[in-house]
């Protein structure tokens, strides 16, 4: 009988398991900065590009912080008018706002990434938009994610 090789392979239900944890590690910590003074929302934005770039590694797809910017921003006028709103200093509004946008975002992102990165997002607007009112439903559950506290990356990190 002969050996077969030792191969790692990483199966698509690990995958999921792994891009489903950073998705929603990155929401529950959405929830915590967006309320910080002076940096919510460019920290918002930090995070959720963090987010795509870790995304990507989980998919073997090296996604550059450029690139994920322009992810984000392909994402279309709901994700941006969205995520304006939440330079609006108040905490009730900002909260369930910024953690639906990039729970949003991150399930698009996955998404995207299993179907081999089509050019064409809008195939994806049903994806953000029951992400979006999975987590308005579920939000206490988001908040209480006990990463929450930690930073996906630098967050005082600007982008262009």
């Amino acid at each position: 009988m002969e050996e077969q090789p030792c191969v790692t392979v990483i199966d698509d239900k690990v995958r999921e398991e792994k891009a489903d944890s950073l998705c929603k590690w990155a929401t529950a910590r959405a929830g915590v900065i967006v309320v910080a003074p002076l940096l919510g929302t460019m920290a918002l934005l930090a995070n959720q590009v963090y987010l795509v770039c870790k995304l990507g590694r989980v998919y073997e797809e090296k996604i550059s912080e450029s690139a994920a910017v322009s992810i984000l921003s392909s994402l279309g006028a709901a994700y941006v008018g969205q995520t304006a709103v939440t330079l609006i200093p108040f905490a009730p509004l900002q909260i369930p706002i910024a953690m639906g946008t990039t729970y949003g975002l991150g399930r698009v992102v996955t998404q995207w990434l299993k179907t081999g990165k089509p050019k064409d997002m809008s195939a994806f607007k049903t994806v953000y938009d029951d992400a979006v009112v999975e987590v308005k439903k579920n939000i206490e559950l988001f908040k209480n994610n006990p990463k929450k506290d930690t930073p996906l990356g630098d967050e005082n990190k600007k982008f262009n």
